[in-house]
């Protein structure tokens, strides 16, 4: 994902997934929240429930669900 498309995803409120390059079965890599954008990265918290996890991740591993 290009950081134009972030944004237009972002404005239309879509789902967004990070496809983790080292995944750990079973874990939900749902975005909720993200911010500190720039041209590469992007700081999220991904999951699902009231415990989130954070990770730094290249713009390049997050897709639309």
């Amino acid at each position: 994902m290009t950081l134009k498309e972030l944004k237009q995803a972002l404005d239309n409120k879509e789902k967004i997934v990070w496809n983790d390059p080292d995944p750990i079965n079973g874990n939900d890599y749902t975005v909720q929240k993200i911010w500190n954008v720039n041209e590469l990265t992007a700081m999220i918290h991904y999951g699902n429930g009231k415990m989130l996890s954070e990770a730094e991740v290249y713009l390049s591993e997050l897709s639309l669900i």
